[in-house]
């Protein structure tokens, strides 16, 4: 068997390296979610994926892309405590908060990754209650990839944030839209604190 010469590999020079460095700067950076973000005052109780329960009504909601928002009936079951989601119709995710004190007409804020200016809505948080907040895929263009972030505001003080990553659905194979099919138990236990 006849060999061949190993290539001669040509040096890089400084202009090329630097071109090389300016592209790899430009592109978007891979970022994990960050932890929950929350005020004093502000408990989060769960987050996660979760079970949609029955939709109870739909509340008007001039400011998002939909138009309106859902309201359910009673308080979804999270399957699982992760903020790396699927992008599949009829997916959920979101938390539960309780706050030690009313907040009247907080503002919701939904962050898409495609989008500059977020979703945003009026709701009451009401102390000592636990309050849902929460985002499902209803539609195609809904199915954006990358970080996703819901928040919510008092006046200029943010209650709470928290990330979540919309990834392919190939990435998180065994998790389905339909919690009757998901592999995975819901996970019990106290939700972790964020670090002191």
């Amino acid at each position: 068997m006849q060999g061949f010469p190993a290539p001669i590999a040509a040096p890089i020079t400084a202009p090329i390296a630097a071109l090389a460095l300016a592209v790899l700067a430009a592109l978007p950076a891979a970022a994990d979610p960050a932890p929950p973000r929350l005020a004093p005052g502000v408990t989060l109780m769960d987050y996660g994926i979760y079970c949609q329960p029955e939709i109870a009504s739909r509340e008007s909601a001039p400011d998002t892309r939909l138009g309106y928002v859902n309201i359910f009936e009673g308080e979804p079951v999270f399957r699982l405590r992760q903020q790396e989601v699927p992008a599949l119709l009829g997916m959920s995710f979101g938390l539960v908060v309780t706050s030690d004190r009313d907040h009247i007409q907080a503002r919701m804020e939904t962050w898409r990754p495609d989008s500059d200016a977020p979703d945003i809505w009026y709701t009451d948080i009401a102390a000592g209650e636990r309050r849902m907040r929460g985002f499902s895929f209803d539609v195609a263009d809904e199915l954006v990839t990358g970080l996703w972030r819901l928040e919510a505001w008092d006046g200029a003080q943010q209650l709470y944030a928290i990330e979540f990553d919309v990834v392919p659905p190939s990435r998180l194979p065994g998790i389905g839209p339909d919690c009757n099919f998901l592999s995975l138990a819901p996970q019990p236990g106290p939700v972790p604190k964020e670090p002191a």
